[in-house]
């Protein structure tokens, strides 16, 4: 009987370890977070600086990036890209509707008649 109860709570252990390392909190430095996604380091300091990506500076220097805070940001980011490209579309489409009508003081062109 304690065999088994010693086999059980090794067993329940081992699921809380698996179940720790698969949630694992990834810290990824500013050569790492540039290369994970795959952008530029210059790129990666602009998006810092313009707040547009989380970012932690614990000691005022170094930069440091979680990494499922930055794939929570590529998937909010791609959203956003989607309602732009939208936007940008349904607005391109006005300004064509509004170029084809007659503006008020639109001079209408003269044709000859036949």
């Amino acid at each position: 009987m304690k065999k088994r109860l010693q086999d059980e709570i090794i067993e329940r252990l081992e699921k809380i370890e698996s179940l720790l390392n698969n949630n694992k909190i990834e810290l990824l430095n500013l050569n790492q977070a540039a290369q994970y996604l795959s952008i530029s380091h210059s790129q990666l300091y602009k998006y810092t600086s313009q707040r547009k990506i989380p970012f932690h500076k614990p000691a005022g220097k170094y930069l440091y990036f979680f990494k499922h805070e930055l794939d929570e940001w590529i998937v909010n980011n791609s959203k956003l890209e989607i309602q732009n490209s939208k936007l940008e579309i349904k607005d391109a489409k006005l300004e064509e509707d509004r170029s084809r009508e007659p503006g008020l003081f639109d001079e209408e062109e003269e044709t000859e008649p036949p």
